[in-house]
């Protein structure tokens, strides 16, 4: 009985163990072998793209597998339809040892693939691929690479380099023109400063129309409609923004226009929580050796300067100047109030440019308006990056790498990322024929105006700490702004709830 007794103790403890991923040891920081395979390797590349943005993929996909044919062979994966489902999709088939050569994503996936315990890495540490002799990359071309995009491989919770950037972008301003005093030449409404809008504007603004005489009134609405409607600069500071937004608002009560209208749309609370903060020099998460050994020191935002942040912000939201994809819920995004005139203007990701194109009016584009005024600190980094993950054979793990180098390659990589409306990561990609020509077709569509609006902000992006449960403070810190509007929990309240979720993250 009590050998019984000692086997299934011995069961638990083992099954404890699988469960703390105590499996067997993984070495990331493999080399890759200096001869090619004699048989054609066959590996995958998993994806989320939409049929509509795979077009150049496919081109890079088809010139590889002809540059080695017979020794490397990529497919191409579609294995979600957004960045979230080819997450879960990932986790789902590494507990079942099934993993692709190489992934698309996001940082905060990539640090859970890692695990923990770097022993039991599902990724491979890509120092010796970067560095190899034969198919690596020189000093001069690692310094083509952007700086912040490259970077961003190193930001994990160990040392090194963890994942390489596929192409990236940025959150924008869309506006509508037609609210705007000389945004463009098709806005002929420039009367924002001229002297008689502002002599007569005076008289009324910020008074109530009991307190506006008749006359006054009228001159200035026989004004308004003559030019079609009230004309406004468009902001460059966070400030600057929702002043215009009170005064819209104001406006539209001096004009008896009725109906639904938030002047300001953000369609990821998260990023406009985050991008306040450091702009603001407000502390969100850390990643240093203190939070190494103990997690829950990662969280680093429940401080006084962040309640004061949402606080503010719940004035803008309970005013009707702002409203966020949150507060909207059922999974909509503020693009739908743009489009439908119930927004002047929208905060989104360059990536979804497609959304904000309107048959209604001519949308325009400008940096999101920022605080605080250090340039290094004022825009989110999105887009993808790339891992690889351990296959178990050094020869899938240089087809994978020999894939990654084609998808990177200046001209590949500037077709690749003008196709989704993104940047590439190559600074002479900024060079070549293709972006060149892209560029010059500024004015004949978004997708032709994004990168022309993105070239110079480039210098300007910031990127938060990444570790296993960075992505849930991300969700959370956004999170707030819901907590605190719509489920009527006090700012006290919100921020236990949120750090609450990402102590059981982390």
């Amino acid at each position: 009985m009590k050998k019984n007794i000692l086997l299934l103790s011995l069961t638990a403890i083992l099954s404890l163990c699988t469960a703390c991923d105590f499996g067997p040891a993984t070495d990331v920081d493999q080399e890759l072998p200096e001869d090619d395979p004699s048989t054609e390797v066959n590996f995958e590349f998993w994806h989320c793209l939409g049929h509509a943005k795979t077009s150049n993929l496919e081109t890079i996909r088809d010139l590889f597998n002809t540059k080695y044919a017979g020794k490397y062979h990529v497919t191409l994966k579609h294995a979600g339809g957004d960045y979230d489902e080819l997450h879960d999709v990932l986790k789902t088939k590494i507990s079942s040892g099934e993993v692709p050569a190489l992934a698309m994503g996001y940082p905060d996936s990539f640090s859970e693939y890692i695990t923990k315990n770097m022993k039991h890495s599902n990724l491979l540490r890509i120092d010796n691929f970067i560095n190899d002799s034969n198919v690596g990359y020189s000093a001069a071309e690692i310094d083509d690479f952007v700086p912040g995009y490259y970077n961003e491989g190193t930001s994990y919770q160990f040392d090194g380099t963890w994942s390489m950037p596929m192409y990236k972008s940025t959150e924008i301003m869309y506006y509508n023109r037609q609210y705007f005093a000389g945004s463009n030449d098709l806005n002929t409404k420039k009367f924002a400063n001229d002297t008689e809008f502002a002599r007569l504007n005076a008289k009324v603004d910020g008074k109530s129309n009991a307190d506006v005489l008749e006359s006054d009134l009228t001159a200035l609405k026989t004004y308004v409609l003559a030019h079609e409607g009230y004309a406004y600069n468009v902001p460059t500071t966070w400030t600057e923004m929702f002043e215009t937004a009170a005064k819209m608002k104001r406006d539209r009560e001096t004009m008896e226009i009725t109906g639904v209208f938030f002047p300001v749309g953000y369609d990821s609370d998260a990023n406009m929580m985050i991008s306040q903060m450091q702009q603001r020099g407000i502390p969100y998460t850390v990643n240093n050796e203190e939070s190494q050994k103990n997690p829950k020191k990662h969280i680093v935002f429940n401080n006084q300067e962040a309640k004061d942040l949402v606080e503010e912000i719940k004035g803008y939201v309970d005013d009707q100047l702002l409203i966020t994809k949150y507060i909207l819920g059922s999974g909509k995004y503020t693009n739908e109030y743009f489009n439908e005139l119930k927004a002047a203007m929208v905060i989104g990701s360059t990536g979804g440019s497609s959304y904000n194109v309107s048959e209604n009016f001519a949308v325009g584009l400008a940096p999101v308006p920022y605080s605080g005024t250090n340039p290094k600190l004022r825009y989110i980094q999105q887009g993808p990056s790339i891992c690889f993950f351990d296959n178990l054979d050094p020869y899938i793990h240089k087809g994978a790498w020999l894939f990654y180098k084609e998808l990177a390659d200046p001209v590949n990589n500037a077709r690749l990322a003008l196709e989704n409306s993104y940047d590439p990561i190559r600074i002479s990609s900024y060079d070549t024929a293709d972006y060149v020509s892209w560029l010059s077709k500024a004015g004949l569509g978004l997708k032709y105006d994004i990168p022309a609006a993105t070239a110079q902000l480039k210098q300007y992006y910031m990127v938060s700490p990444t570790f296993i449960g960075s992505g849930t403070c991300r969700t959370q810190i956004g999170k707030i702004i819901d907590y605190v509007c719509k489920s009527n929990m006090t700012i006290e309240q919100a921020f236990q709830a949120a750090v609450s979720e990402c102590n059981q993250a982390v």
